[in-house]
């Protein structure tokens, strides 16, 4: 199961991201994570799986890595 897995969780990682400023509101990256959030990994074309893979799930991992509540 990936990140792309729960959208519950994605959609506040993703909002966390916002807070941080890994990612920008409006940009493609944003809208491709809102995309994965509401209609799922596999809903995104092979542009959009390209910028949720480079920029959304290292910026997630990132995320989880300095969180120690997402690791337990």
């Amino acid at each position: 199961m990936g990140l792309a897995d729960h959208s519950d969780e994605l959609l506040w990682a993703i909002e966390g991201l916002l807070e941080d400023g890994e990612v920008e509101s409006g940009t493609p990256a944003y809208g491709v994570a809102w995309k994965a959030c509401h209609e799922g990994y596999g809903a995104l074309n092979s542009s959009e799986r390209a910028i949720f893979d480079r920029v959304v799930s290292p910026a997630l991992q990132r995320r989880t890595a300095l969180d120690p509540a997402q690791a337990a």
